[in-house]
């Protein structure tokens, strides 16, 4: 008499869940890569003209509301920077050739970039994180960069002293392709807070 055949049992069910015990063990020995400062600049790098929208918060300890603006941002040419505000009511600002020139109720007012090295080195902060220029930023700041690439922030920290008593820090927060956020801290806790995106509420 012919020994009954019986058919293995099943292995698939023990080979799903060994592949799901290999993914785990693959994900808790590979972390997120950590951000350096010339990759997260490599991702930050645009190549004008570029656009995109923002939503910005001013906060002052005097004042117990922060202001809200909200517009766009335009990155022109090199050294051609544009913040148009559209709410809650019409301005615009452009900067180039080392002047800002402000635009709102139909007057204008210019001032000389040379005047303020403080809000120079803001806009000029600003535009080396867009043009991706690591020298430029290391002339001017201490960088610091933590987290993975996929949610960084850079903390730049003016090294003149004449700078620092105007300007405490700006950071920058953002991800493999884009910068999400701007944070500059000013003395006596004033802050401004703007968020980078398109489709941002009001």
């Amino acid at each position: 008499m012919l020994n009954r055949l019986t058919a293995p049992p099943d292995s698939r069910p023990c080979r799903g869940r060994l592949l799901l015990a290999l993914a785990a063990l693959c994900a808790l020995s590979s972390p997120a890569r950590s951000a350096d400062l010339a990759t997260i600049l490599a991702g930050t790098a645009v190549q004008p003209p570029a656009e995109i929208g923002f939503r910005e918060e001013r906060h002052n300890p005097m004042f117990k509301e922060p202001m809200v603006l909200a517009g766009r941002l335009e990155y022109l040419d090199a050294g051609v920077l544009r913040k148009v505000v559209e709410f809650p009511f019409a301005e615009d600002i452009l900067v180039e050739d080392n002047r800002v020139a402000v635009n709102r109720d139909g007057k204008t007012r210019k001032l000389s970039l040379n005047r303020s090295r403080a809000l120079k080195t803001i806009l000029g902060a600003i535009e080396a994180v867009l043009a991706g220029d690591q020298a430029r930023l290391e002339e001017s700041f201490q960088c610091d960069v933590t987290g993975p690439i996929d949610a960084w922030s850079l903390q730049m920290t003016p090294l003149a002293k004449s700078v620092a008593r105007r300007l405490t820090a700006i950071e920058v927060t953002g991800n493999e392709q884009a910068v999400t956020s701007i944070r500059i801290s000013l003395p006596n806790d004033e802050w401004h807070q703007m968020q980078i995106g398109n489709d941002l509420p009001q």
